[in-house]
């Protein structure tokens, strides 16, 4: 298995010592997040914040395979590419992130696309379209648009893909989002949507318990996603896309332990050990 092993991280939260981090635990890639005006803008400044950086991984041999499509004020109570007040404007930025990414090699991009509503209405349809047309977009460049999943059903997300119609349209899986949003088994993604998995979050959680309106990540692999099995059912059906870590902790000692551990899992999950 050739996979390769990383983890999300924000253009704003990296130095020189974290990527030697990675380098020294056995990761070869990232999946950027974070990338704002500060790197995107038409600036002296914003072209040599994104040189240093692309310097930067280029001196510890760290790819950039994946990004996650980052807007400001996304994490509102109108997130995402549902909200048609702010769909032109991130749908912008979307494009400019992805032409921004062709410089570090970006293939795969994930988006929370938000909580789509049920009713398959002149709305749905409208939005429909307009993620046709940003996948288009992506195709231009040989780049592909990702559901970030965990606030779809399996089968909403499904009917989606297959409205978009288009080739370059997949799934980045994260199995703790469904347990967080308290929704579908990850293991029916698996058994249903499997094929259409590009990339995948190394990221694990609980669902919530009595009272709590959302679950709580965990460790990888002291959840309730079954994370080993789930990750060697999709390696068993052909996957060889990124293994991305996500771990939503402030950078320290305790993230940096998290991501140690998970890639010794990842690791021995590839070489077939239990």
């Amino acid at each position: 298995m050739n996979n390769q092993i990383g983890v999300l991280d924000r253009c704003g939260t990296i130095d020189e010592r974290r990527i030697a981090f990675y380098k020294e635990i056995g990761l070869d890639c990232i999946q950027l997040a974070g990338v704002y005006e500060d790197w995107l803008a038409p600036t002296p400044e914003a072209r040599k914040a994104t040189d240093e950086l692309y310097a930067l991984l280029q001196k510890y041999e760290i790819s950039v395979p994946t990004m996650f499509f980052s807007y400001p004020n996304q994490w509102s109570t109108e997130f995402g590419l549902v909200p048609q007040r702010y769909r032109a404007e991130r749908i912008a930025l979307s494009c400019r992130q992805m032409e921004w990414g062709r410089k570090f090699g970006a293939k795969y991009f994930a988006c929370h696309v938000g909580f789509v509503p049920e009713e398959r209405d002149e709305t749905y349809k409208q939005f429909i379209l307009d993620l046709k047309m940003l996948a288009r977009f992506a195709a231009i460049n040989d780049q592909y648009f990702m559901f970030e999943t965990g606030t779809e059903t399996v089968a909403g997300l499904g009917e989606m893909i297959a409205d978009i119609d288009e080739p370059n349209v997949g799934i980045n899986f994260d199995p703790a989002n469904f347990l967080y949003y308290n929704g579908d088994a990850p293991a029916k993604l698996v058994d249903q949507l499997c094929n259409k998995i590009l990339t995948v979050h190394c990221k694990d959680a609980r669902r919530p318990l009595e009272g709590e309106k959302y679950g709580k990540e965990t460790v990888l692999g002291q959840g309730e996603t079954n994370f080993r099995v789930l990750l060697k059912r999709i390696l068993d059906n052909g996957f060889n896309g990124p293994l991305i870590i996500e771990r939503e902790l402030a950078p320290g000692p305790e993230q940096e332990k998290d991501f140690r551990d998970a890639v010794q899992l990842i690791k021995s999950v590839m070489k077939g050990e239990k």
